[in-house]
């Protein structure tokens, strides 16, 4: 039988605003050097939604882009995560 854990990560096992609000910002500077973003990072709007799956996350704050920058934002954003973590 296999056995599992699980963890509530945000403001269990870390801070959010010491991991998660860094990603993001730093998600959203690479698209705002692709081009692809103009504005400041929605923070706020992040903040209302936290907690959701990522693809909902994506969808919110990036309603105009295309599904592939949403998988690629959201890609880039988990790697950033580890790195914070770790």
């Amino acid at each position: 039988m296999s056995k599992a854990i699980i963890f509530d990560m945000d403001g269990t096992l870390f801070q959010t605003n010491l991991i998660l609000e860094p990603a993001l910002e730093a998600t959203f500077n690479v698209l705002r050097n692709d081009k692809l973003w103009d504005m400041e990072t929605p923070i706020e709007q992040y903040r209302k939604i936290m907690g959701v799956p990522l693809p909902i996350v994506w969808e919110t704050l990036l309603p105009n882009h295309s599904l592939d920058v949403r998988e690629k934002s959201d890609e880039f954003f988990q790697k950033k995560l580890i790195e914070l973590i770790t």
